[in-house]
C-alpha cells in the first residue's frame, strides 16, 4: 500500500508539473526589448532601449551615456527599413 501510495504521488507530481509548465508556455504575451541606435540629422546617434508587446512599441527610452556624434560626412550603414522598424 506505501509503495502504491509513492508512486501515485510521483506520477502525480510529474502530471501536475507538466500541466502547469504547459499553461505558462501557452500564456506568453511576447514582450522582449532590444538596443537600438536612433540618430539625428545631425549625425549624433544615442543608444534606446526599445520595449514590444509582438509588433506594438510599448516604450522608447534613451540610454545614459551610450551616444556617438559623428562626422558630417558620416552614413548610417544600414538599411533605410532598418533605422525605422522598431518591434517587427
Amino acid at each position: 500500500m506505501t509503495l502504491l501510495t509513492f508512486l501515485l504521488l510521483i506520477i502525480g507530481f510529474f502530471l501536475l508539473n507538466n500541466t502547469i509548465t504547459g499553461k505558462v508556455i501557452g500564456n506568453i504575451d511576447n514582450n522582449y526589448s532590444y538596443t537600438k541606435a536612433i540618430c539625428n540629422e545631425s549625425k549624433y546617434c544615442q543608444d534606446h532601449e526599445i520595449k514590444c508587446q509582438g509588433k506594438n512599441v510599448i516604450s522608447i527610452v534613451p540610454l545614459t551615456g551610450a551616444v556617438a556624434q559623428f562626422s558630417e560626412d558620416w552614413e548610417d550603414p544600414r538599411a533605410n527599413n532598418e533605422i525605422t522598424k522598431f518591434c517587427d
